[in-house]
């Protein structure tokens, strides 16, 4: 299982103008892993159908949930 996610695209969820800069790109922010490699293209694949990229690109709030994932 990995969790994936993406940065500086635009959600339907988000408001209009702004780019979230860290979500899971299955759609569920608590459970953000998918089952293997052909998972994670899967996510890929499937998010750029709902996320438009949209910036500026921030990477700050990605590396630190990542960041907090290597601190355990």
């Amino acid at each position: 299982m990995f969790p994936v996610y993406g940065f500086g695209g635009k959600l339907p969820s988000t408001p209009e103008g702004s780019a979230s800069h860290c979500f899971a790109l299955n759609g569920d922010i608590f459970a953000p892993e998918v089952n293997g490699v052909h998972g994670v293209l899967n996510a890929y694949y499937n998010s750029l159908k709902k996320v438009s990229l949209h910036g500026p690109t921030n990477f700050a709030p990605m590396l630190e949930m990542v960041n907090g994932f290597a601190e355990y």
